[in-house]
Formats: C-alpha cells, structure tokens, sequence
C-alpha cells in the first residue's frame, strides 16, 4: 500500500503541471463533434436542393447534336397509286424513307412558363431545411448536456478517489497506533485485526474508487481527446454557474409546429393539381441526310425549327384527389391534437422542472451542511482517539459517517446538475 501511495504523490505533480480542462474549454470542442458535422452535412444538402429549384425558374438551353448511320436503310410498303397513277389498284411499293447518314445540330429551349405548385414545393423546402437546423440545434444541445454529465462524473469520480487515497493512508497511520499499543498491551488483539481489516476495506475502497475514475475518464473521451489533458480545471460550482447559458427549448414542439406548416403546404398543393401547367419548347437547328459522309456539303442540310407551346389542364384529377384531400385533412387535425397535447406537457413539465430544481437545490444545501458537520465530527474523533480517550470503533464510525456524507453530497450534486439539464 505504500507503494500505491508514493506513486500517486510522485504523479500529483505532473498532473498540475499538465494541460486542464475546463467546463467552458470542453464546449468549444463541439464543433469537431461528428455526429453535428453530419447534421450540419444534411442541412447543406438540403440548402441545395432549395437552390435547385429555384433555378426551374431559369428557361433551359442546351445543344442538340447526333450523328446516325444506317447500316441497313429502313424500308415500308406504300401504295403504288400514290406515285404512279396508272398503276393498279391495291398495288404496293417499297419506299426508303431514309439515307445512309443523317445527323441534327441545333439548340433547344425548354421552359415552365406555368407550374402552380412551384412556390409550394419551395416553401415545403425551406421547412425541410428548417427542420433540419432545429434538428442540428437539437443535436448539438444534446452533446452539451451529455459532454457536460460525463465532466461532472469525472470531477466526482476524482474527489471519490481522492478521498479514497486519504483514508487509506490516514488508516495506515491509525494502524500504526494501533499496532504500537497492541504490542505496548494496551490494545487488545482484536483491536488490532479489527484495524488491519478496515485497513483492507479502505484499500478495496481504494480500487474501486480508481475503477470508477478511469470508466469516467474513457467516458469523457468520447468528447474530447483527453491524450494531453490531466486535469479538469472546473468544480462542481463552476459547472453549475456555466451551465446556465444554455439555453434549453422543447424542440418537440418546434418540430410539430412546423409540421402543421407542412400539412398546410401539402393542402394546397393538392388543390394546385387541378390548375393548368404551360411549357414551352423551342428549337433551332439544321438536318443532315446523305447517302456519302459529306458533313461539309451545305446542299445536304435543311433547316430545322419549331416553338412549342404546351397547356396542360387536368380533367380527371378533381375525381382522383377528394381522397387525398381527406386524408390530408386527417393529418391535420391529428398534428393540431398532437401540438396541442406537446404543449400542454411542455408547461407541465417546465412547472414540475422548477419544483424538482429547487428541492434539489435545498437538497444540496442540506448534505453540504451535513458534510462540514461530518468533517469537524471526524477531525475531533481523529483528536481524541490519538489522545486515548476513545476506541477506534468510534473513530471508525465517525469517519463512515464522513464518507457517507460526502456521498450524498457527491449525489446531491450530480441529480442537481441532471434537473438543471432537462428541457
């Protein structure tokens, strides 16, 4: 055990000598965080989609160009008296209708002058995109918090050990007593095993408490690289204080309002389906047909042109859509009785929040007076018992009494931060 000991004295001081950690330095790495560079990933995607349809907007021009050859030249049977009028009747000849080569060049031009359900489809993109933001604001609140409880558990995995490292050295001095008078004859002999016994428990206390420092360690790793870091810097108040820039929403409710945005959307874009579309197409260009590969013969091409202009009216659609109507009906009215209900726990939960935080804070205040209580009990009974006036069961139990209280506190503290974190 003394070994143990002089091992963790000589490492204390690079401990103190390394880089810390702070409360505030572990926020400021959530930006390396993968799971928020995906979100924040998904959230761009879907800024581009929006730009993409914006740009529907825009007529579309591109070059047309093909060049074909045929290897057998197509054949159909015509009637004969279409080209010979004494020819007989029902008579047939064969017509090749086409050349050896053919090839097209020119430009085309396709735009929705007309689409009713383009502004729809935009703003149903830019809620998507706004589901996807307060989705990424979600996620990123979500690692604060869970970053936030597992620096906390390490801070009190630290003060666990370290007091797990008094006591064990502490007993080792009380053994000492102990075994001094045990051997003057003015202990017993179970005096003496009792003490070894609990010297003993306080080192299984020991490695449990180490156990448990390192779990939080690897814990904490899953937010920041802790290769170079020895020390957290912030305690338990610090915690506290920091934590209450955060900024806690119900982000459920959120979402279900802009749903309700949604089924709206979605509403009228099935009315839109029963307006007409327009497009229109044009197209400039030239044809090449030639039984020779002469591209360079201009008596060969002809010119090629048209402008389309194409109205779409829906007929059947007003038949086909009541169902979809009502069904989108339905969906609101589902998300109204969902939002109202998310807002009615909201409240309710943001009212039983400040009655959970403010017993948890008298709570807190009560262990922290038991604690002091506890500590000026031990440090008398330590007093008394090397002056002889009590027996070591008495000591003992006053420092049981000790470690108890700091548990309780240590708990105290940790579901005081767990009620501050709730939404």
């Amino acid at each position: 055990m003394k070994k143990i000991v002089s091992v963790i004295l000589l490492i204390l001081p690079v401990w103190v000598a390394a880089q810390s950690l702070s409360i505030e330095q572990l926020w400021g790495e959530l930006s390396k965080n993968n799971s928020l560079q995906q979100w924040q990933v998904e959230t761009a995607i879907k800024q581009e989609e929006l730009s993409e349809q914006k740009k529907t907007r825009i007529p579309v021009f591109y070059i047309d160009a093909n060049l074909q050859h045929n290897l057998i030249i197509p054949t159909t049977p015509v009637p004969a008296i279409a080209f010979d009028p004494t020819a007989p009747n029902g008579a047939i000849i064969p017509l090749k209708f086409a050349t050896k080569w053919s090839s097209k060049v020119g430009v085309q031009m396709e735009w929705d002058i007309f689409d009713p359900k383009r502004t729809v489809t935009q703003q149903q993109k830019q809620i998507e995109i706004n589901k996807s933001t307060i989705e990424q604001v979600r996620q990123t609140e979500q690692w604060r918090k869970d970053a936030t409880l597992a620096y906390a558990a390490v801070v009190l995995a630290s003060e666990q050990y370290a007091l797990a490292v008094e006591d064990s050295i502490a007993y080792q001095k009380i053994l000492a007593v102990v075994k001094s008078r045990y051997e003057e004859g003015r202990e017993g002999t179970s005096e003496y095993v009792q003490a070894q016994q609990e010297l003993e428990r306080k080192r299984i206390t020991l490695y449990e408490a180490w156990s448990v420092l390192v779990d939080s360690d690897l814990e904490l790793g899953r937010y920041q690289d802790l290769d170079t870091t020895k020390v957290l810097s912030s305690n338990m108040q610090d915690i506290r204080q920091f934590i209450q820039a955060l900024q806690l929403h119900n982000y459920d409710l959120e979402m279900l309002k802009l749903d309700q945005q949604m089924n709206e959307l979605q509403q009228r874009s099935l009315k839109k389906e029963l307006l007409p579309t327009l497009k229109l197409n044009a197209y400039l260009g030239e044809q090449f047909y030639s039984n020779e590969f002469r591209l360079d013969r201009g008596s060969d091409w002809f010119g090629n042109s048209f402008v389309n202009l194409a109205l779409r009216i829906p007929l059947s659609t007003y038949f086909t859509l009541q169902p979809s109507l009502r069904k989108n009906n339905l969906q609101q009215q589902l998300t109204s009785l969902q939002l109202e209900e998310e807002q009615l726990n909201d409240r309710i939960q943001s009212q039983q929040k400040t009655v959970k935080l403010q017993a948890a804070e008298k709570k807190l205040a009560a262990y922290q007076r038991i604690e002091r209580l506890a500590l000026e009990n031990k440090a008398t009974k330590e007093k008394a018992f090397h002056a002889g006036r009590i027996l070591l069961t008495e000591l003992m139990q006053a420092y049981a009494s000790y470690n108890q209280a700091k548990k309780d506190l240590w708990q105290a503290e940790y579901d005081h931060l767990k009620i501050a974190l709730e939404e």
